[in-house]
């Protein structure tokens, strides 16, 4: 027999989900290019790529215009001492 047919194929189930450890992304999209881009959820991925596949799996219930993932420590929160302050347009 041929070495190659002897040999068993493996899987390695990390490595096909991308990666060994889950990273948090915060979901945005708008519907239209006047609306504001909106928190629409979260999801968890092992890597970017995936983060897309899954946000646009998961939140597909309206054709949005534009949607982002962002990696949720990657989010630097404005605050004021120890308070968060909401930033207003004059």
């Amino acid at each position: 027999m041929d070495e190659r047919m002897a040999r068993k194929k493996t899987f390695d189930p990390q490595r096909e989900r991308g990666g060994t450890t889950p990273r948090y992304y915060e979901v945005f999209a708008r519907k239209t290019s006047d609306d504001e881009l909106a928190h629409v959820g979260s999801v968890e991925a092992p890597n970017d790529d995936l983060a897309q596949v899954r946000a646009w799996y998961i939140y597909d219930q309206h054709k949005w215009r534009e949607m982002c993932v962002v990696p949720t420590d990657m989010i630097i929160p404005v605050r004021l001492g120890n308070h968060s302050t909401r930033i207003k347009m004059a």
